[in-house]
């Protein structure tokens, strides 16, 4: 016995320092003969504690999963408690493992499986690749699942790093010969993948790896879900994307039309800078061809009136990034200083159609449009052809 606990691994418990079997099963007997040598005293323990930190010391040929499946622990658990960065390991080095210990009235897991729990950015594939199992095999030991693309963070997952098969729970009534006869495996492979000498000792609740049998029923209907779930969230976006086209419309057309057929190409804005203004003229020594409309970078601009684009692109004048339109007899508008523009040359627009954004590119000190009318190639004052 003195041979025994010198091989002890040390166990950090919140309550202090102790000397346990390598196995955590074995606290409580291993603690009751060290108390009970003394026959003239009564010891009362606290209930041990659920929880605690095995210190490691890697072996050769020894991988992480293997270690994780051992102490029936979790791989980035000893990752964080360690501090690794990678899972390969040298042998010698020293890890902390985190490892839970099972009550008498907790169901049991069958040898080599796991309980994963779900981090942030997880999914299906994820995992399984870190595991190096097919998300069939996780599906056959989580029959309860959901979903095939959404996972809870913290939900825990059982992963099969042994053998692989369908996870099955114990019922009323049920032992090793009715489940063995239900998928139709023999006892003996049955007892053998679960780790059980006695058939007797399951009880309800516990769980049961049934060999070589695969979920694929499970897996069809998750595959079924999955398509349904992406045609729901296409036709969601789609939605979305015509209840904000139809806003914009809604939006671009607020404010009437003038008798001339025009309207403003900006919805919420600051006129900062008239036709010919004389405050820019003593600033910038030029006269000042349109109206400056003040709005925030990235605001929608759209077509004061239909026709056709027939300029778009980068201006070497100093009006940045502007698109032209050609409404037809010698009638133009001009938009310029935009962020992006989202229409191309010898397209055809609507009125209220969207043609860029709101931007401070060229000769701009800050972000706003540049709004121009032209009539024959001569500027004209746009405050005459706006509706007000």
């Amino acid at each position: 016995m003195a041979n025994r606990r010198s091989q002890n691994l040390s166990w950090l418990l919140a309550g202090g320092l102790l000397a346990i079997p390598i196995s955590p099963l074995e606290i409580l007997p291993e603690l009751e003969a060290a108390f009970n040598t003394v026959a003239d005293e009564v010891v009362v323990l606290k209930p041990a504690p659920s929880y605690g930190v095995v210190f490691h010391t890697v072996r050769q040929g020894e991988s992480l999963v293997m270690i994780a499946s051992r102490y029936g622990s979790d791989v980035g658990a000893i990752k964080k408690l360690s501090g690794l960065k990678r899972e390969l390991l040298q042998p010698g080095q020293q890890l902390k493992i985190p490892i839970e210990v099972k009550r008498e009235d907790e169901p049991r897991l069958p040898p080599g499986v796991q309980v994963y729990t779900v981090r942030p950015g997880d999914s299906l594939e994820r995992i399984a690749g870190q595991f190096d199992l097919r998300i069939i095999d996780i599906v056959s030991a989580n029959l309860d699942l959901a979903s095939l693309d959404r996972l809870t963070v913290g939900t825990r997952l059982f992963v099969p790093t042994g053998e692989r098969g369908l996870l099955v729970t114990v019922g009323d009534g049920e032992n090793l010969e009715t489940i063995a006869r239900r998928y139709r495996v023999e006892v003996t492979r049955l007892a053998r993948a679960n780790g059980l000498d006695n058939p007797l000792a399951l009880r309800p609740g516990d769980r049961v790896l049934v060999p070589g049998v695969a979920a694929q029923e499970a897996m069809a209907r998750l595959e079924e879900r999955r398509k349904e779930e992406r045609r729901l969230a296409a036709e969601r976006r789609r939605r979305l994307a015509a209840e904000r086209a139809a806003r914009l419309r809604q939006v671009a057309y607020r404010g009437g039309t003038s008798a001339k057929g025009f309207q403003w190409p900006l919805t919420k804005f600051k006129v900062t800078a008239a036709y010919h203004d004389a405050r820019y003229y003593r600033r910038f020594h030029r006269v000042h061809t349109g109206l400056d409309l003040a709005a925030a970078q990235g605001t929608p601009i759209y077509a004061a009136k239909g026709g056709v684009v027939v300029e778009a692109g980068w201006s070497r004048v100093g009006y940045g990034y502007y698109v032209k339109l050609s409404h037809g007899g010698g009638v133009e508008t001009l938009y310029a200083h935009m962020s992006r523009i989202a229409v191309r040359r010898g397209q055809r627009v609507k009125q209220g159609a969207l043609l860029g954004y709101v931007g401070r590119t060229g000769f701009a000190t800050g972000p706003h449009l540049h709004f121009e009318v032209r009539i024959g190639g001569a500027t004209r004052n746009p405050w005459s052809y706006l509706p007000h």
